[in-house]
């Protein structure tokens, strides 16, 4: 396992921990208060400093630009969903303003929806990959 995928599964163990806590804190606080929780991801951004950089070869370039792919396409349509919902509630309701809390949180969802997204197909890449080799 290189680091790569030491990495994503920091990150995807990280994001499954703050979705769980942002799930459980949402009843009790709120969505303003319970965006908190995605704190937590940030500790994913550890990674490159526990996990050596190892060299990497053509596949593995391959591999992370089609998950950087991967995830940035979600993000964007997580943010364009998000955002759109947080208008259709709006004019379902009536509302002329929205929260500006709501938007902030449909940021968070985005960038949580890019790193996560983008570590998972990571590491089915991988296992793909590696199925192929031993075959």
């Amino acid at each position: 396992m290189n680091s790569e995928q030491k990495q994503a599964w920091l990150a995807v163990i990280m994001g499954i921990i703050s979705l769980i806590c942002f799930l459980v804190a949402l009843p009790f606080v709120g969505p303003m208060i319970a965006t908190a929780a995605f704190g937590l991801f940030g500790l994913a951004g550890l990674g490159p400093l526990i996990f050596r950089k190892t060299p990497t070869d053509e596949r593995d370039r391959s591999i992370a630009k089609r998950a950087n792919l991967a995830g940035a396409t979600t993000s964007y349509g997580v943010f364009l969903l998000g955002n759109m919902s947080v208008w259709f509630v709006a004019k379902r309701n009536h509302q002329e303003q929205v929260n500006i809390d709501l938007l902030m949180l449909v940021v968070f969802l985005g960038i949580f929806a890019l790193f996560f997204v983008r570590s998972v197909v990571l590491l089915v890449l991988y296992a793909r990959h590696s199925g192929n080799e031993e075959a």
